[in-house]
């Protein structure tokens, strides 16, 4: 009976933790932990726990060391983001003092870098693509969606194509093999299946060699145009980069890569891709092509349901003039893709420099992630730790300020500088210095 009357209040249990999370929030978890019905200094000790448990999963700014440039659980693309969140006018038009469209320049901006006739933006490329089939199933009676076997594809987070085609309540009618599809596979389909359209997709996760066939969008254009139907281009990646961009800055590995403008030029209706892959901003679906099939879009009632935030307009609309006015190189994920080797080399030395934990420099390579580019990398010297020498370091480097995430390969803890932003140099130094 003392001991029950002795038991440790909510109120007391909150005092023993020193923490910035909320008092609501800290509150709830000593109510969780005395509902266990432990002595006090166990109470005390899980309640210590889970604060710090919950204080890791609070999203804060992380430094990524991955080498892993579009690291989807980290966020993607980095950015600069400048907008501070306070009134904009993303809707008013100040010329006139009234209401106005949404993203107006951002519109003519997109359109002017891609060559489409017109542009509208959802809040991921998902949405891109079910929205447009939910669209075109509702307002041109399409009732049906010619695929590829070999571009039926899934992508991290639960995403399958045949589940979002199931979703529109449109058929999926598949054509070829995973390894070969051929034209005459498309025309058949199209003759079999009135009121369809053809849906292509890059293979950006995934590649497929050696015996293979597939039919490049020009061809594809022949026979829609011919039977009166629509080609649209899931693309995802979304790489609008220049070649003339990409050659300068001796940047080889999106030579077999598609552009969003390429697919334009070679035919394809309507081109929908993600705004925080390769395009180098915030998560957003980006659709762009044909004014008439982009203008029903946007009329469509689901439409306001999936629109972005002013936030990633201003951002996405910061990213697009940087490409227009050809500096593409201020642009993050650009700048860490065209970083020299030797400027690595340099930054690397910084930070290593009166280092006393033992470290290696070798030579690695950094990939692009985020369901893009699977089969290429970019060499890049790395920092090289022993984690059997040093058991508790990568705990040590998930509990720093501002978490330090690397990779391990081999029990080797890696830090990989091309996959984050110079200015972070100081902190990485800082950590390792303490050691």
């Amino acid at each position: 009976m003392q001991e029950c009357m002795d038991k440790i209040s909510v109120n007391k249990l909150v005092e023993e933790v020193r923490s910035n999370l909320p008092r609501e929030i800290l509150v709830l978890i000593a109510q969780s932990c005395l509902n266990e019905n432990t002595d006090n200094q166990t109470t005390i000790k899980n309640f210590e726990n889970e604060v710090y448990k919950y204080t890791l999963k609070v999203q804060k700014k992380v430094i990524n060391c991955t080498g892993t440039l579009l690291h989807t659980n980290l966020g993607r693309a980095q950015t600069d983001i400048n907008f501070n969140g306070e009134s904009t006018n993303v809707e008013y038009d100040i010329l006139n003092n009234r209401r106005g469209k949404r993203n107006e320049f951002l519109n003519k901006s997109m359109n002017l870098l891609l060559g489409s006739e017109d542009v509208c933006f959802v809040n991921n490329n998902a949405s891109s693509l079910f929205l447009t089939l939910k669209t075109l199933k509702n307002n041109n009676d399409i009732k049906s969606v010619i695929i590829s076997r070999g571009e039926i594809i899934e992508i991290g987070g639960s995403y399958r194509l045949p589940e979002i085609i199931q979703e529109t309540e449109l058929k999926m009618v598949e054509v070829g093999t995973t390894n070969k599809t051929k034209i005459t596979d498309y025309e058949k389909a199209l003759k079999e299946n009135k009121n369809s359209l053809i849906l292509k997709v890059h293979r950006s996760n995934f590649s497929i060699n050696g015996f293979v066939e597939e039919v490049d969008l020009k061809d594809l254009k022949s026979i829609t145009e011919s039977q009166n139907s629509i080609l649209i281009h899931d693309l995802g990646s979304g790489l609008v980069a220049s070649r003339k961009f990409l050659e300068k800055e001796n940047i080889e590995i999106f030579d077999d890569e598609p552009t969003v403008q390429e697919s334009l030029r070679q035919g394809a209706d309507l081109v929908m891709f993600s705004g925080d892959k390769l395009f180098g901003s915030l998560q957003s679906g980006i659709i762009a092509g044909d004014k008439k099939i982009i203008q029903s879009i946007m009329e469509s009632p689901l439409f306001r349901t999936y629109r972005c935030s002013p936030l990633t307009l201003f951002e996405l609309q910061e990213t697009t003039s940087k490409y227009v006015s050809k500096k593409e190189i201020e642009i993050p994920l650009w700048k860490m893709i065209a970083m020299k080797y030797e400027i690595l080399e340099n930054r690397i030395k910084s930070v290593c420099e009166n280092l006393e934990i033992k470290h290696e420099v070798v030579d690695d390579n950094s990939v692009m992630g985020g369901g893009t580019l699977p089969n290429k990398s970019i060499p890049s010297p790395v920092i090289q730790i022993s984690e059997l020498e040093n058991k508790d370091l990568m705990s040590r480097l998930m509990r720093n300020d501002i978490p330090i995430i690397p990779r391990i390969n081999k029990n080797n803890i890696i830090i990989d500088l091309r996959s984050t932003l110079e200015k972070n140099d100081i902190y990485i130094r800082d950590f390792l210095t303490k050691l």
